[in-house]
């Protein structure tokens, strides 16, 4: 992935000091045990610089390792329970003089690695300003998933099914280079994107287990969806001057669909929101 593009946090609301200190690069790690914890809810906040999340080592709940200026920013991060529910809530406080901005370095970006548990149900909520993100999520019990970022270049994976039933994933992206595969083993129910501008790809190939849904809208730049053969899809479209390439599906009334769509398996229904950009699909077993 390319460097994302740092300096345009601050269009996005996530702006933070930059006082005259030098920067005081600290290091933070913190994991718990599963201990009796049946589901999570994590809900984390990250300014800028490199994010990822990854499947963590058996038995861990959460694994956390954060590297931040604390210069510039103060990291408040909390855990409760609630009978057998834990809450994980991780996010940034300026530490600085707040009348002056970032000027990052390309060379010192602070950094987020999480782990989930591969064992307890988790419901995370994941909202970013500038990064580069790598979110490895195959294996992760995920019965929720929001993720939304500002200026990002971002790469998500479903290597492998969610053990779990997730009833919703939720992204969304302003000006960013954004790409999803094997969303077919995120196991989702009903799954939404708002993008605004920059390269969208959306592969939903992987071990479809049952119907669902989605809603997608792009506005400026390109958007490539990536089908699985063996489903059927329906989509129905509307928007305005977007280029629009629906080869392999056939005209319906009020969208397109593939031939394979009353025999297949599972359906796929696509409502699709367009506008100046380009929407092409391709269909991968």
């Amino acid at each position: 992935m390319r460097k994302a593009g740092i300096a345009l946090v601050l269009l996005f609301g996530f702006c933070a000091p930059l006082g005259a200190q030098q920067p005081d690069w600290t290091d933070l790690s913190a994991r718990r045990q599963t201990d009796g914890i049946r589901s999570v809810v994590a809900h984390i906040t990250y300014v800028a610089g490199e994010l990822e999340v990854f499947a963590a080592e058996e038995g861990l709940l959460y694994d956390i390792g954060l590297r931040y200026d604390a210069a510039r920013l103060r990291p408040e991060r909390s855990w409760t329970v609630d009978g057998h529910e834990g809450r994980l809530d991780l996010r940034f406080e300026s530490a600085g003089d707040a009348d002056t901005e970032w000027d990052f370095d390309d060379d010192e970006f602070g950094r987020l690695r999480l782990g989930l548990s591969r064992e307890v149900p988790a419901s995370l909520r994941l909202e970013v300003g500038a990064a580069e993100a790598l979110l490895e999520l195959g294996g992760i019990p995920l019965t929720g998933f929001v993720y939304r970022t500002g200026a990002s270049s971002t790469e998500i994976t479903f290597d492998s099914p969610n053990p779990s039933r997730m009833e919703l994933m939720e992204l969304a992206a302003g000006a960013a280079e954004f790409e999803v595969s094997g969303l077919g083993n995120a196991g989702f129910k009903a799954f939404k994107f708002e993008g605004a501008v920059g390269d969208v790809t959306l592969d939903f190939t992987g071990e479809w287990m049952h119907d669902a849904s989605a809603e997608i809208s792009v506005g400026l730049g390109a958007l490539h969806l990536v089908l699985p053969r063996k489903i059927g899809v329906r989509l129905e479209k509307t928007g305005f001057l977007a280029g629009f390439d629906p080869s392999g599906m056939e005209k319906v009334e009020n969208g397109w669909q593939t031939q394979n769509w009353d025999s297949a398996p599972h359906q796929f229904r696509i409502d699709l929101k367009a506008a100046f950009g380009k929407v092409d699909i391709s269909f991968e077993n």
